[in-house]
């Protein structure tokens, strides 16, 4: 299978809304409003499929997918996708069912609970009946009592300007951000191309002024997605007014009403549990990563490791050959990561020294540092590499946790040289490995026993 993506754009709606309207699945990430809202800030392309519509796009700088089927993800699909990315796949918002029939491939999952969609019934949101909807009933009540001629309005293009000046007072409460510029930009994009995405709208007005409005559309035929919705914090139930009157006048096509996530805001979070959702739909985060398998190295991969450090890093050839010849390579502690293909994709070669054996300076400047270290078993760390597409995933941990056994029975701690011109210092400080000396060359880090995972 080859993914062949496009740019998104408004012509793409029918057929992504073909397979997104039946596809049963009634997350907001892909009601198609919410897609084309927000293609500006995600850089958003698509490859439309047979039965299902593969998204990517750029979240927190690197390059993820969100797929829409009916049904599970097929393998053929993975691994299109892992080609697509070039081994390091990151896909967001599959449901707890999906993630599980991943069975063949190696798989991390993180709930994402800050983003799970809160589903109600419309009838409830638009009734309110039963005692568990008792306050919200007062609310809307309350609000009634109060502004007797409140009107309720579809939503048109002539009360766009209103909902603009609605929205300055909402915003101004927060103060500036980037968040709501880019919030104020996706409503934008609506407003320009409102009927063209099939919007529904509502508001609120009280004495010639709106003071709430909500809009939305179809994530599936049967569950309609709100993707704003704002009101007046000074006009006492405001918001709960919108939320009924705006559920009574859906369709009544829409058995279920997405209201979105909570972004982990525990004060929005309390208020769409008190409405009790019918749904409260989990999603994940999966990383995939193709196949590998772990090997323990030989003296004959001495070739390999010189390769790869050259290519890598940009050594000198021949002064990698000194290296690999002269600083007591410890082979059978040493790792290697091979894909299904039979390519290398990760070294971790480890070495058997003594430190004032590799750094002379460290023995003129430190002797009573030396002294004490040299009193512990230790061993040192020579060079960790892996395949740049499989940079960020597992393959680091899977193969130093594949000899960690070994490490904690024999060692007391690892002693890591990094140059300060490679890029891993942060990943061996994530580790807790902790500086101790650095000259014109390297930072020298000693990773302790309690360290050891």
């Amino acid at each position: 299978m080859q993914l062949s993506f496009h740019p998104l754009t408004l012509s793409d709606r029918e057929t992504i809304q073909a397979v997104t309207l039946n596809s049963g699945r009634r997350n907001c990430n892909y009601t198609f409003a919410n897609i084309i809202g927000w293609q500006f800030w995600y850089k958003t392309e698509v490859c439309v499929l047979r039965d299902a519509i593969v998204l990517r796009y750029i979240y927190e700088g690197e390059r993820a997918y969100s797929v829409c089927t009916a049904g599970n993800l097929t393998d053929e699909l993975i691994n299109a996708l892992l080609a697509d990315s070039g081994g390091k796949l990151t896909i967001y918002a599959l449901e707890d069912s999906q993630v599980q029939a991943l069975s063949s491939f190696k798989v991390e999952s993180e709930p994402l609970p800050d983003l799970f969609d809160y589903i109600y019934r419309r009838t409830d949101l638009a009734l309110l009946q039963g005692g568990h909807l008792q306050a919200k009933r007062n609310h809307v009540n309350r609000f009634k009592a109060d502004n007797p001629d409140f009107e309720y309005r579809p939503l048109t293009p002539e009360l766009f300007d209103e909902c603009r000046k609605l929205t300055e007072i909402w915003q101004g409460e927060k103060g500036s951000s980037e968040t709501i510029d880019v919030e104020r930009q996706v409503m934008e994009t609506i407003f320009s191309n409102w009927e063209s995405l099939g919007m529904i709208g509502g508001s609120i007005f009280v004495n010639g002024r709106m003071v709430a409005f909500s809009y939305g559309a179809a994530v599936t035929n049967d569950t309609f997605d709100i993707c704003v919705e704002k009101a007046d914090r000074n006009i006492e139930g405001a918001f709960a007014i919108i939320n009924q009157q705006f559920a009574c006048h859906l369709p009544e096509q829409y058995i279920y009403v997405n209201r979105e996530d909570d972004m982990g805001i525990p004060g929005l979070r309390k208020a769409k549990l008190s409405y009790h959702p019918e749904i409260l739909l989990s999603f994940n985060v999966v990383r995939i990563s193709k196949p590998y398998t772990l090997h323990r190295m030989t003296p004959a991969d001495a070739p390999l490791t010189v390769d790869w450090m050259v290519r890598q890093y940009g050594f000198d050839r021949s002064e990698v050959e000194t290296w690999v010849r002269d600083l007591h390579f410890n082979w059978p502690l040493s790792v290697k990561a091979v894909d299904e293909a039979g390519d290398v994709i990760g070294l971790l070669n480890m070495s058997d020294y003594r430190i004032e054996e590799e750094t002379e300076q460290i023995l003129k400047d430190a002797p009573e540092l030396l002294a004490s270290l040299n009193a512990q078993r230790y061993t040192g760390v020579f060079s960790f590499i892996v395949a740049p597409e499989y940079r960020g995933t597992r393959l680091n941990y899977d193969m130093l946790m594949s000899i960690m056994p070994e490490l904690k029975s024999r060692y007391d701690f690892i002693f890591i040289p990094v140059m300060h011109r490679l890029k891993t210092h942060a990943y061996w400080q994530r580790w807790g490995a902790t500086e101790f000396y650095r000259d014109s060359e390297c930072v020298y880090y000693l990773l302790s026993k309690e360290h050891f995972h």
